[in-house]
């Protein structure tokens, strides 16, 4: 097993992960999966109506960083003229 240095996707700092592995730090795993679930909540809502990353990070409170973390890392993906679809 070898490990990389990253910048780490939720909150910008260096995090050594597993090379290939997901670039978030330990310290954020558990928020990504908090927020992933708070996001794929607000969407099924909000279903038809085309949020942005922008419109998800205010609706939350949050960094919009984070929203586009969670879309990189493919938990989500975003439509052209739709907005901020779920992948399941």
């Amino acid at each position: 097993m070898s490990l990389e240095l990253v910048k780490c996707g939720m909150c910008g700092k260096a995090a050594v992960v597993e090379s290939g592995g997901r670039h978030v730090c330990p310290v954020c795993l558990e928020e990504e999966h908090r927020l992933y679930a708070d996001v794929r909540t607000l969407l099924r809502d909000y279903e038809g109506s085309g949020l942005t990353i922008k419109d998800v990070a205010e609706m939350l409170g949050i960094d919009e960083r984070k929203i586009t973390h969670l879309v990189e890392s493919g938990y989500f993906k975003l439509a052209l003229r739709g907005g901020l679809r779920s992948n399941d």
